[in-house]
């Protein structure tokens, strides 16, 4: 069961093991932000001899620069973390959340999100680019795979991407971060705009040399994902390729323009 408790102008709900409110916080206020993890950083800390990964909840597109982490209520992180222990008991391997912060304005909030930290764990990306080929396909196999396991458990990511997923040192792949993701029934439309998101992901990586992705491993990604699902949506993808990549161009273009290719 969650439990919620005021901190000075915090509101903390826990979701696993309850731990007072104030030592959360005060934890939170004094690690260091990473920030070239995640959109507004992410904070490392130890609570209750238990060790977390604290993610700030902030906007995205365009208009980021005068939203940025703003929130008229705590409905975005209470609906991620619906969703990831939806997914936890169903038996889909999903990081488990810890925390919700709540940090009280006078019209506005600030949101964060607590989860577990997995040690020596590393993001899909970075894996990709330092293994071999033939642990490279195991990785993009199993990641189509637990894509349709997504998608047969009714949740709609419309973010997703490579360093959403995780590899342990014992190889187990997690998914990290539902932000923005919902329950409903996955339709043909929405399975097609996840990989989609995903597609446009991959591109922008190898735009910015980031990450090379070759035939082969694109091939086996769609082959495995249209067996499983039963959708052929590998020939549509390709047919609509070139209008989308343009599409995806003018949109890093104009963000160009605001962010100078800021992410």
């Amino acid at each position: 069961m969650a439990s919620t408790e005021r901190y000075r102008t915090f509101l903390v709900t826990c979701y696993a093991k309850s731990v007072p409110a104030s030592e959360l916080i005060e934890k939170m206020l004094r690690a260091p932000s990473i920030q070239h993890e995640g959109r507004a950083g992410i904070r490392i800390l130890e609570v209750a001899g238990t060790k977390l990964v604290c993610r700030k909840y902030s906007h995205g597109g365009l208009f980021r620069a005068f939203t940025r982490d703003l929130f008229f209520s705590a409905r975005r992180s209470a609906q991620e973390v619906d969703v990831m222990l939806r997914l936890k008991q169903s038996g889909f391997p999903v990081i488990a959340p810890f925390a919700t912060i709540t940090e009280l304005g006078s019209f506005r909030k600030k949101l964060y999100l607590c989860t577990f930290l997995e040690e020596g764990a590393t993001d899909l990306l970075e894996y990709l680019k330092r293994s071999g080929k033939k642990a490279r396909l195991r990785a993009v196999k199993r990641f189509a795979e637990l894509l349709w396991e997504l998608e047969r458990s009714g949740v709609y990511h419309p973010d997703l991407h490579l360093k959403n997923v995780v590899l342990t040192p014992g190889g187990s792949m997690l998914f990290l971060d539902f932000d923005k993701a919902s329950r409903r029934q996955i339709k043909t439309k929405d399975a097609e705009s996840m990989l989609w998101r995903l597609a446009r992901y991959v591109a922008k990586m190898q735009r910015q040399g980031e990450l090379r992705v070759d035939d082969l491993e694109k091939a086996l990604f769609l082959r495995t994902y249209e067996r499983l699902s039963g959708r052929p949506v590998a020939e549509k993808m390709q047919r609509n390729w070139e209008r989308k990549n343009y599409m995806h161009r003018i949109g890093w273009w104009i963000e160009s323009l605001f962010y100078g290719g800021a992410q």
